[in-house]
């Protein structure tokens, strides 16, 4: 619902400024625009988290950014006359399940061998009377038109990829919103991600600081909790400093997970994060303060602790 509705949002902006300016573009470019949106950018929604946006930014823009892009432009723009298109759509497809099927059998590959020789030469020949098309139409490239069509895909990347982390964002924090005080709206998933930035500026003098943390953990786990899930960690070392414990329990807070290597099924962001020593008991302890009383933890209540920084407590045994 939030890619649809920033995405009207983008066409109507775009065409306010286009019939202000009295720009000549037409309409049908928003029917290219949802075309790319609906069968380019909303299949990948449904793994939305487990999609790291390192693979998928090096991928689109090798994709849409590449010297490559420009010959698949012209030859799906400057195409035969619809019906040779769709005769040879035909052929190529019935060439493909052929050769597919002769491919099984040892004694008819020579023949997939020949009709794939034939395959290739379709594809050539459709090649050609592409670039003679453009050839014969360079000056389309003076177009306004003409540019507008060879950028919509990368626009609507490029438009769709911070909408596209918010989502995702707001799928980890949803049960957080849930269990929480607050409505199930909009505004209340930025008060958390505000929440979040906070932590991870406070918490950033403690990243990296202790590259060899994972040695001092012995076991670590995550496990159910109300509302989403809670992170166990055991560790083997009796006399661990403040900052040495704050990197640990602020590695899990932010769902890294880099120095006990716990890979969250449940939700990225745990409700509870606990620590314990050799003796399994409750060294250290934190809750998020954003899920409603009613739904938290309540073990330490009574215990005697010491707040360290964000709700990090240690708890005195």
């Amino acid at each position: 619902m939030v890619i649809i509705s920033i995405n009207l949002l983008y066409i109507f902006i775009i065409y306010y400024f286009v019939y202000k300016d009295d720009l000549q573009i037409s309409l049908w470019y928003i029917k290219d625009y949802l075309i790319v949106l609906l069968f380019s950018v909303f299949p990948i929604v449904e793994y939305l988290k487990r999609l790291k946006f390192s693979e998928i930014f090096h991928e689109k823009k090798t994709e849409l950014f590449s010297l490559a892009t420009i010959p698949l432009f012209i030859n799906s723009t400057y195409t035969l006359p619809v019906v040779w298109e769709m005769v040879l759509v035909f052929v190529v497809t019935f060439l493909s399940i052929f050769i597919a099927v002769a491919n099984q059998k040892e004694d008819t590959k020579i023949v997939s061998k020949f009709f794939n020789f034939f395959l290739i030469g379709i594809g050539l020949f459709m090649i050609y009377t592409s670039l003679d098309q453009f050839f014969k139409n360079v000056k389309d490239i003076f177009s306004l038109d003409f540019w507008i069509s060879f950028g919509i895909e990368p626009l609507v990347w490029v438009l769709n990829i911070p909408v596209i982390y918010l989502a995702r964002e707001m799928i980890y924090i949803e049960k957080k919103v849930i269990f929480s005080d607050h409505k199930n709206r909009i505004y209340s998933y930025f008060i958390y991600w505000f929440q979040m930035l906070v932590k991870k500026i406070k918490f950033r003098k403690y990243k990296d600081i202790y590259p060899v943390l994972s040695n001092s953990i012995k076991e670590a786990k995550e496990l159910s909790a109300i509302g989403g899930n809670r992170i166990y960690i055991k560790i083997n070392i009796e006399n661990i400093s403040n900052e040495i414990l704050i990197s640990i329990v602020s590695d899990a807070i932010l769902g890294r997970n880099k120095y006990t290597g716990v890979i969250n099924q449940r939700e990225k962001y745990p409700n509870v994060v606990e620590i314990r020593n050799e003796n399994n008991e409750l060294f250290a302890f934190w809750q998020d303060s954003f899920i409603t009383p009613e739904y938290r933890d309540n073990r330490i209540d009574g215990m005697e602790t010491i707040e360290l920084i964000e709700g990090i407590k240690l708890v005195q045994n």
